[in-house]
């Protein structure tokens, strides 16, 4: 969970929904969402997940969001995971995802350290993806990657999947 108190963190969160707005069509599940701070973005219905999965069963969504999540699970959650989204995304449906590349580590330790982002956040960050990672990702659960970019001078990375 984000801790907005600090600063630093809540612009960055307030980055990324930026980035994201364009991307967010009709219903909407954003998956690690925090507080729903999300949902004044959605038009459609919004769902946040955060631990508790089951609430995905049994229902669809045209967009999954998935921003600054994936590098606080396992390698092996996050492709069971998006194996579920496989099944719970609409056929036209995309999942947008952010997440910091193997180059921000270092940095994001650093500023910890200083306090500027939350240390307990950044000491739960699990892995760091590679774009070819995240290529491997959508390959292995019925995806491809529409579109990849870095952002934030390298140190941030986005991608849209679409069902293959």
């Amino acid at each position: 969970m984000i801790d907005s108190s600090i600063f630093l963190e809540k612009f960055l969160q307030n980055y990324r929904f930026r980035i994201a707005r364009p991307f967010l069509i009709g219903d909407v599940l954003d998956f690690g969402g925090n507080e729903g701070e999300l949902e004044k973005l959605v038009k459609g219905k919004y769902l946040a997940v955060n631990y508790d999965h089951s609430v995905m069963d049994g229902v669809h969504f045209d967009t999954i969001a998935s921003l600054a999540v994936i590098e606080h699970l396992e390698v092996g959650e996050v492709f069971d995971v998006f194996k579920k989204f496989k099944v719970i995304l609409n056929k036209d449906g995309r999942i947008f995802l952010t997440t910091p590349t193997k180059m921000a580590k270092p940095i994001l330790e650093f500023m910890a350290l200083l306090g500027v982002v939350d240390k307990k956040n950044i000491e739960e960050h699990k892995h760091y993806w590679s774009e070819k990672d995240i290529c491997e990702l959508a390959k292995a659960t019925g995806f491809k990657v529409k579109r990849y970019r870095k952002f934030q001078f390298g140190v941030n990375q986005l991608a849209v999947f679409e069902h293959v």
